[in-house]
């Protein structure tokens, strides 16, 4: 994509919505006594409500302080510049960044080697089963897997590091607003501070749903949690239940997931595993908390309607291929 299609929106329609965007201002306090935050230089906006949205960064190793991090604009420019290239690349993490970034690679050509502390890829969200599934994929493809490894810094150059994201609550925790792995907030986005809400993957939100605080990295749960608190904010809000959906392409094989990425009991595989079209569930005390396909999205989008009508379904059904998730909705 063109850098300058990049933008979430043209920057005349904030005018058009009048909004005042400024760029390149940066906030050093919330001033919450006064309402009124404070910028790097020395200006004071007053607010009468105020959201933070400040994102999260990506988590640094020691030790690979030059490693390509996916993040920012120029990381991914100079990610490209390797892959064009045809470089040999080493991957440090086979989470969803590690695995398309490896997969990216290896379709232009690239040498692959990719570091994983766990035991398989995508193990904490998916599960060993699954995990070694597409270790397999990667295997097949020509990447170079060194599972339950850390690699030493002195790896050969370049490297390209995806080890998760930290919150940025730097603004929160000094103005002292509750945080605890993010900023906390309810199902309307609201803080421990009257009239202060957060958004976006700087926050750990309670979700009705599963009935505990979650925080999801997936740029699609941020946005979405985003839209619900700024209906909030503007007097029309609802409790935010939806469950998260991202999804994954490397190489011919889609892997869509809904859930939080919560602990579970018990797994029920619809399909021939390891023959796509495939899905897995993920059920704790009996009830479905997440679903993963391969290649199934129709099952992933059905699921995640019963797991947000939480409605009743039994394990026979879900294994079922010729039941239709949709009937537990009836």
């Amino acid at each position: 994509m063109p850098r300058d299609r990049l933008g979430l929106r043209p920057r005349e329609q904030y005018r058009e919505l009048e909004v005042e965007l400024l760029l390149g201002a940066r906030v050093v306090e919330l001033d919450l006594e006064r309402r009124a935050i404070v910028l790097e230089s020395g200006r004071r906006a007053a607010w009468d409500l105020l959201c933070i949205a400040t994102g999260s960064t990506a988590r640094r190793l020691d030790g690979f302080e030059d490693a390509i991090y996916l993040r920012e604009l120029p990381e991914a420019e100079r990610l490209r510049e390797v892959l064009e290239r045809g470089e040999r690349l080493h991957v440090v993490g086979a989470g969803f960044i590690g695995c398309e970034v490896a997969a990216a690679a290896r379709e232009r050509g690239c040498d692959v080697t990719m570091f994983e502390a766990l035991a398989q890829p995508m193990q904490r969200v998916l599960g060993p089963e699954l995990g070694d599934y597409l270790a397999g994929v990667h295997g097949e493809h020509g990447v170079v897997l060194r599972l339950s490894e850390a690699p030493a810094p002195e790896l050969e150059r370049p490297v390209a590091v995806g080890v998760g994201s930290s919150p940025r609550v730097e603004l929160a925790v000094a103005a002292g607003i509750e945080v605890d792995g993010g900023i906390l907030v309810d199902e309307l986005g609201r803080t421990s501070v009257p009239d202060v809400y957060a958004a976006g993957d700087a926050t750990r939100f309670w979700s009705p749903l599963f009935e505990e605080r979650i925080r999801i990295e997936h740029f699609q749960t941020a946005q979405r949690q985003g839209f619900a608190v700024g209906r909030a904010m503007a007097g029309k809000g609802a409790p935010f239940a939806e469950a998260p959906w991202f999804w994954s392409d490397q190489y011919d094989v889609n892997v869509q997931y809904a859930g939080a990425g919560l602990a579970w009991e018990e797994t029920v595989t619809r399909g021939a595993f390891g023959k796509p079209p495939f899905s897995v569930f993920y059920l704790r005390r009996g009830a479905m908390i997440g679903v993963a396909g391969i290649n199934d999205h129709h099952t992933v989008a059905r699921a995640r309607r019963v797991m947000e009508a939480r409605a009743a379904i039994t394990r026979d059904q879900l294994a079922d291929p010729g039941f239709d998730l949709r009937q537990a909705l009836r």
